[in-house]
């Protein structure tokens, strides 16, 4: 099991201090199976290798099946970054980034929306208490009427899995849908993930990658009652100067 997202790209031979890479464009399928195109910007060598060291010293305390989510996308989520910075064309900087340079930073609860809460609440925690059994937008936009979440112009959304530390599980299924199209069904086997280490990691079949000027959420089903703490893995790409409100970046 590979958990270091340096190892993943120099194997790419994507690690370098010199050098860039040239512009490309990425093609992603639509639920329907439509492609879309979405140009990827030139950008130095140095700027992935600052995002791949920032990316594992984040990584090192984590659950090593997270660290192995981070790594087998490595070159997807290298690919995102270089879609937000189409428009910035500031590079990435990471944790000493400024103004139109970019930086990312691991999914916690307080950037999304809470659902059920009202317009504009966020969550203050990923910990749920589930009375009733059904269907829950899980992540959407901001509204909190279950629209898409939208994504800005210099800005990405990955989430390649997710994790349930809940003592006892209510959630089975999810769903995404991105750009209106509903994707398949993805069951949720937390009670059979990863027994032995402690924690419940399931990986989604495909990652979403949600691009600049782009929307997905996500549906999730919960079968029973009770208390629940699932949580999406993966990063948010944003611009530093956007990564300044404590409580919300």
């Amino acid at each position: 099991m590979q958990t270091s997202v340096v190892e993943e790209l120099k194997a790419a031979g994507l690690y370098r201090e010199t050098g860039r890479i040239e512009e490309q464009m990425l093609i992603s399928i639509l639920p329907n199976g439509e492609r879309r195109e979405h140009k990827m910007a030139e950008i130095d060598y140095l700027d992935v290798k600052i995002m791949a060291d920032e990316l594992d010293i984040a990584l090192k305390l984590q659950n090593p099946y997270v660290q192995s989510l981070f790594a087998k996308n490595a070159e997807g989520l290298v690919n995102l970054m270089r879609t937000v910075n189409v428009e910035t064309a500031s590079g990435f900087k990471g944790a000493v980034g400024s103004g139109r340079q970019l930086d990312a930073i691991l999914l916690r609860a307080e950037q999304f929306q809470d659902p059920g809460a009202g317009a504009g609440i966020r969550r203050t925690s990923w910990i749920r208490n589930v009375a009733v059994v059904g269907n829950v937008v899980f992540i959407q936009d901001a509204t909190d009427t279950g629209a898409e979440l939208a994504m800005a112009t210099i800005e990405g959304l990955a989430i390649l899995g997710f994790a349930n530390p809940a003592a006892a599980l209510c959630v089975d299924a999810a769903q995404i849908s991105y750009l209106a199209q509903q994707a398949n069904i993805q069951n949720l086997d937390f009670e059979m993930a990863n027994p032995f280490i402690g924690d419940s990691i399931c990986e989604l079949k495909q990652p979403l990658y949600i691009y600049p000027q782009e929307s997905a959420w996500i549906t999730v089903r919960y079968y029973r009652v009770g208390s629940d703490e699932l949580r999406p893995i993966g990063i948010w790409v944003k611009m530093a100067q956007n990564l300044r409100t404590l409580a919300s970046s």
